[in-house]
């Protein structure tokens, strides 16, 4: 009964300052409510407008549920919208980034597969080539302890590169492929609905208790989308919109401690965040999809030059006495 009673007094007020206005806009929200037989009384004074009696019937009401409805300290909804007002802010600030990390994804896994096998093939040259160096040093033993273990340490790190890269691109395939499997019309759908269920159920939007509820939610959601699994993403974001989606701290919360510890800790969220993206448009990567043009002749230029690369590789393996690049 709290906000009939706040709307009341508001509109006691509005009517002592003669404004019409915020009168109607009250009464709009407070016909929302769940009305009782005084407040339809008190909605029909005020449609014939009767003010006079509105005022009387008002009275009355407020000075019943008086009696009934035990004091709330005033700071809990203030703490409340300001909380929720935050809450705001950061969603905004979590749109701003998933929007630039899938835009980022889109561009890698069109590198991936327009470069991802040229690069590969030069990460495994490399390898080849370190190997093949600490082999025949090993064999000849011609190389002094600390050149050899320097010589191991680039063949193991050039090993390292090469199957954390392969595995990255394999990864990137299986994700384009997926994507491929959908019409295009099912693409686009796919980014809407994960983006509108990805709201309602980000983790750090919820209250502490059902932060591990909406964590398992995200992961999900996650997963369907890398794996164009437009189903799962239906039923995930149907199930959000039926109601069952963790609420936001602003909704679950009563205590005024809890409130101002929970306002503090998006506070410095959205600090974090406003900082991260800040950082983000720094990055190489962000500047070269932001700025980029002409996306063909790019791929273009770096094709020839990974071309060149390869070329370059091959020659030092065959200059250096090795038979085989394989």
């Amino acid at each position: 009964m709290n906000k009939p009673i706040k709307r009341l007094e508001i509109i006691k007020n509005a009517i002592e300052l003669e404004d019409e206005e915020i009168i109607h806009s009250q009464l709009l929200q407070l016909k929302k409510e769940a009305l009782d037989e005084g407040l339809n009384a008190i909605v029909s004074a005020l449609e014939d407008k009767h003010y006079a009696d509105a005022v009387a019937a008002i009275d009355v009401w407020l000075q019943n549920q008086r009696a009934l409805t035990p004091w709330q300290d005033p700071r809990i909804a203030a703490n409340k919208l300001e909380l929720k007002t935050l809450e705001a802010e950061l969603q905004e600030l979590l749109d701003r980034r998933s929007a630039r990390i899938q835009r980022l994804d889109e561009f890698n896994d069109l590198y991936m597969t327009r470069l991802g096998p040229l690069m590969t093939e030069i990460l495994r040259l490399r390898k080849v080539l370190a190997e093949k160096i600490v082999r025949r040093q090993r064999r000849e033993g011609s190389q002094s302890e600390p050149i050899a273990e320097e010589s191991a340490r680039q063949a193991d790190a050039a090993s390292q590169d090469y199957e954390s890269y392969r595995q990255r691109h394999q990864e990137a395939q299986r994700h384009q492929a997926a994507q491929q499997r959908l019409a295009e019309s099912d693409r686009q759908e796919l980014k809407k609905l994960w983006r509108q269920a990805s709201k309602l159920c980000h983790p750090d939007l919820v209250d502490d208790e059902l932060k591990a509820e909406a964590t398992t939610l995200m992961v999900r959601l996650n997963q369907a989308r890398q794996q164009g699994d437009l189903t799962t993403v239906r039923t995930i974001l149907a199930r959000l919109m039926k109601g069952q989606q963790p609420m936001m701290a602003s909704e679950r919360l009563n205590s005024l401690e809890r409130l101002r510890e929970r306002v503090a800790e998006i506070r410095q969220q959205i600090s974090a965040l406003k900082l991260e993206l800040s950082g983000l448009e720094k990055e190489g990567a962000w500047q070269l999809v932001t700025t980029l043009r002409d996306q063909e002749g790019y791929f273009h230029q770096q094709e020839k030059a990974m071309s060149n690369t390869i070329r370059t590789l091959e020659k030092q393996i065959f200059d250096a006495g090795f038979d085989e690049v394989a």
